[in-house]
């Protein structure tokens, strides 16, 4: 039998949106790794330049500085809190009340403020008038929603015209080839831990998930299912394996997940009014480029230096037509 359908019959699992099977359980969406919300921005790492460049995608993308922007699904504050510096005012929405106690202490520790963050519960209208915004900016948030098509028709009605979106997703046919099923292990509260199983369908464009709270802590849940493997595989994860657990799986989640292609999200786009739709190539891929591209000596040392070199070409870049899916980033113009 398979797994998944076994989990789903024997355990009664809780049916979840993303909000509750991931967000709300993070202290840090990124895993503090960000520049500028969490660490100083350091030049000679190619994180950090692709960071910058996407901080340049959604300010261009968007319109440039000195707009209203939404950021819908923030996260820790990303890209919220370092577009801020650039426009007049930014407003994030998200559906965790986690995430937005994150975004807010995040922004208040940066000393920034004109960004704000409020919660909406998933699939609701969010909370503005017609044409609020000048633009929009959607970081791999619209597919972790329960009707990605309602959510860009909401997206679209909060936009002025000629108002701009700009989206990055996540493509499903980057795990073709043997990564549509996964298995990870992630440390949970209590010295207990989480086993998420990744199942994706990416011609029908959904992914299931099944999420078990384990008491036991990661390194003992490696050492049962993977032995000297550094991370288990999804077929480690067996019915009989899970048997064997028995009372040490404390509690079971699942939640499945709309996630269209560029194509999809691009057809429907169109149809909802968009004048313009066009996939592009991003910031963060072309920052990346370069990095790799500039000898060590030549790259700029300092966080004015990086920006000075990276805004004028990144402007360039996102208005680059890409096939779709290339490098998932879309700009749509009401």
């Amino acid at each position: 039998m398979n797994v998944l359908d076994w989990v789903e019959r024997e355990l009664t699992p809780t049916e979840c949106n993303s909000e509750a099977f991931f967000y709300d359980e993070m202290e840090s969406q990124s895993g503090y790794c960000l520049p500028i919300i969490y660490q100083p921005f350091d030049a000679g790492q190619k994180a950090h330049w692709r960071d910058r460049g996407s901080l340049f995608d959604f300010l261009c993308s968007t319109g440039g500085g000195g707009k209203r922007l939404l950021d819908f699904g923030p996260g820790d504050g990303w890209p919220s809190l370092i577009v801020a510096p650039f426009a007049a005012d930014v407003v994030g929405v998200d559906g965790s009340r986690k995430r937005v106690e994150v975004c807010t202490a995040n922004a208040a520790r940066l000393g920034i403020a004109n960004a704000r963050f409020l919660y909406v519960e998933p699939g609701s209208p969010l909370p503005f008038e017609d044409g609020s915004f000048d633009g929009v900016m959607a970081a791999s948030s619209v597919e972790q929603t329960p009707d990605p098509q309602a959510t860009l028709r909401e997206l679209y009605r909060v936009l002025r015209p000629g108002g701009r979106l700009r989206i990055s997703y996540e493509a499903l046919g980057r795990y073709r080839g043997g990564a549509e099923r996964e298995a990870e292990l992630h440390e949970r509260d209590g010295g207990s831990c989480w086993l998420t199983l990744f199942d994706r369908h990416i011609e029908e464009e959904y992914a299931r998930m099944v999420r078990l709270a384990l008491a036991m802590d990661r390194e003992q849940a490696r050492q049962l299912f993977s032995g000297e493997a550094h991370h288990p595989a999804f077929e480690d994860i067996t019915v009989s394996a899970l048997q064997r657990l028995g009372p040490s799986i404390v509690e079971t989640r699942v939640c499945t997940l709309n996630h269209p292609s560029g194509r999809t999200l691009a057809a429907w786009m169109r149809e909802i009014g968009f004048r313009e739709v066009r996939p592009t190539h991003g910031g963060a891929w072309f920052a990346g480029r370069l990095f790799d591209r500039l000898p060590a000596e030549n790259r700029p040392a300092s966080l004015d230096g990086v920006d000075a070199v990276l805004r004028p070409l990144v402007e360039i870049v996102v208005q680059m037509a890409a096939p779709v899916d290339r490098d998932p980033m879309i700009t749509a113009v009401k």
